[in-house]
This record gives C-alpha cells, structure tokens and sequence, in this order.
C-alpha cells in the first residue's frame, strides 16, 4: 500500500502536441504514488541512478558494466555514509516505477538527498508533484543542486527553494515554510 499519493497533471501544451502528432492522450490526472524501497528494489534503484548519470555533463557513456557497476555501489555507500537515516521511495506513475526519492528526516530540516525521474518517464510533472506534496507538508526542507543542473534548479525555485550558499559548484538551496 502506498504512503504517499499524489496528483499530476499533464501539461496542456503536453496534450496539446500530442493530439497533433496524432498520439494518444494519457488521462489528464495520473496518480503518483511513493512507497518504501525494498530490497527487491535494487535493480531498479540502479537502473535510475545509471539513467541520471547518463544525462551528467563530462560523464563518460561508454563505461562498461563493472565500472557502472562499482559506480553505484561507492554513491549508494557515500549516501548511506553521509545519511544513515535517509529512506528511499520509489515513484510512481500510474503505477508504472518512474523514479526514486530519498528524505532524511534526522534534523530540523528535511534535507532532499535525492530525486530522479528516469528519462522515458520525464516531462509529465512527475517530480514536480513529488516536490510540491513535500512542500505542501509544511516541513522546512533543504537540497543542494549541482549549479550546472539549470533545470533541476529552476524546478526548485518553482517550488519554493531558493540558494543560499554556493560550495563546490553546488548549490544549498532551503525552503521558508515555518517550523
């Protein structure tokens, strides 16, 4: 069962080129859901981090499977290092897996450690209404973007999030909400 649901509407601009390509149209409202990553999740929680690093500047796609794999292994073990107590969610689409969110909730803020939408499932407002849910909790929160991720940065400030501090061409950005 989930625990989390969440609404997401297409964009009309979305609906609108696919009804002139001729492409079927998705029902207007999806539901989104998260629900706790098992260990059954594994693969999949590989398959989003290896879909996210694909789409870095200056990464090199033509790493082999070991690499790749030895890749993940050291981020899974720096985040569980720098938040033992993060939990993952897996996103949801439709009930279609689409992505992953990690939260760690130990501290006076929420801090975002992670969230990524795999690619063919991006562009339906899927971590938007992600990070809208988070936001509408009323929970202070903070995230650091790399400050060459311009979208995933103008999606933050959308929601809330604005920088306040740059370190290592990363951005810490936080919302306001009271707490």
């Amino acid at each position: 069962m989930p625990y989390a649901r969440i609404q997401a509407f297409a964009h009309p601009s979305q609906l609108q080129s696919r009804l002139e390509e001729g492409e079927p149209v998705p029902s207007v409202s999806r539901a989104v859901e998260l629900r706790p990553a098992t260990a059954d999740d594994e693969a999949f929680l590989r398959r989003v981090f290896l879909d996210a690093l694909s789409g870095v500047a200056g990464t090199r796609s033509g790493l082999r499977a070991p690499a790749l794999a030895l890749r993940y292994s050291v981020h899974a073990a720096e985040r569980h290092d720098r938040h033992p107590c993060a939990t993952t969610s897996i996103i949801t689409d439709d009930g279609e897996p689409s992505g992953s969110v990690t939260l760690d909730r130990n501290g006076p803020r929420i801090y975002l450690v992670d969230i990524a939408v795999l690619t063919e499932r991006r562009g339906r407002g899927i971590a938007s209404r992600v990070l809208a849910d988070l936001v509408a909790a009323g929970d202070r929160m903070t995230l650091s973007v790399w400050s060459l991720n311009t979208a995933a940065r103008r999606l933050c400030e959308r929601h809330g999030f604005s920088v306040v501090t740059e370190q290592f061409g990363y951005l810490l950005m936080a919302t306001e909400a009271e707490g």
